[in-house]
């Protein structure tokens, strides 16, 4: 498996991660709705991060 495919699955598995903490900020408390959104934030970092990485390899 190519690195590329593997940035790709990891963006979809953060984007899998982070539906399912929208979701349970929905009904939680707010100590945890805090550490929710700390966790969303890090998510779309490393998102960001990831599809930054993905441009950067050459296509073979």
């Amino acid at each position: 498996m190519s690195a590329k495919t593997k940035l790709k699955r990891a963006l979809s598995a953060i984007d899998d991660a982070a539906t399912a903490l929208r979701r349970a900020r929905n009904d939680a408390n707010p100590d945890a709705e805090f550490q929710i959104r700390k966790a969303l934030s890090e998510l779309d970092d490393a998102e960001r991060d990831i599809k930054r990485a993905i441009r950067e390899i050459p296509d073979v």
